[in-house]
């Protein structure tokens, strides 16, 4: 199995503290956020990645020639429309997933390896998203994107959602179901992976791999978010 890595967007919302850089090549640790997230995937079992770029791609592309992607290895897919959906990132990445199950991984989420060996593991054939149930402790609640579940199916998806029981943590684990799903969506004008997602719960087909207790996540997506993760303070998104 191969991971996924979108990173094509342009960073918008973290502009005030990058500039013109890709968010993920952030400080993070040791590293950055991008070589945080491959080691974390490295350690839960996966060392082939693929990492989808668009804007200023010679950032990223740059950045893992110099460190010579960290021992991994790893295909570099370029998406020239980065400004629209990321469902379309996804769909870019097909062919060098070699039409087999992936796991995808957002570039600003940063998950403990353990969780993402359990979505890694787990045996149901079912499209799968790491769900964290600690709703009441979610740092910037109003822009995690919501999830209401009926047991381990996710029945609803989406930013809004007046009632949620869970939240997504940005990993998923993929069949290529989910690509059919996408394209579906991309006829009725709709590009993002939530798209696809939704698509996958009317077939049923969109289950929860829970976080458990003692694991942790954070959505980078704000400068707040990333003041709150480099504060030494590893609490959920």
């Amino acid at each position: 199995m191969k991971a996924v890595i979108i990173a094509a967007g342009e960073s918008s919302r973290l502009w005030t503290r990058t500039g013109t850089t890709p968010k993920t090549l952030l400080p993070y640790g040791g590293g950055t956020i991008l070589s945080t997230i491959m080691n974390g995937i490295a350690e839960a079992g996966i060392r082939e990645f693929v990492v989808v770029v668009g804007f200023k791609p010679e950032y990223i592309t740059g950045y893992l020639e110099q460190n010579g992607s960290f021992g991994f290895r790893t295909d570099i897919v370029h998406n020239p429309d980065f400004k629209r959906g990321n469902g379309l990132s996804v769909l870019k990445a097909r062919n060098a997933t070699g039409g087999e199950p992936f796991l995808l991984s957002m570039s600003d989420h940063i998950v403990t390896p353990s969780a993402v060996r359990r979505v890694i593991g787990d045996p149901r054939d079912r499209n799968l998203l790491l769900v964290d149930r600690r709703v009441d402790s979610i740092f910037d609640i109003d822009d995690a994107t919501k999830i209401w579940l009926e047991g381990s199916r996710i029945a609803r998806i989406g930013k809004n959602l007046g009632e949620y029981n869970g939240i997504d943590c940005g990993i998923f684990r993929l069949t290529p179901r989910f690509a059919e799903a996408m394209r579906r969506q991309l006829k009725e004008g709709r590009e993002s992976i939530s798209a696809g997602v939704e698509e996958l719960i009317r077939s049923d087909d969109m289950e929860a791999c829970f976080i458990e207790h003692d694991e942790t996540w954070i959505d980078i997506d704000t400068p707040d978010a990333y003041r709150f993760a480099v504060g030494g303070n590893d609490s959920e998104d």
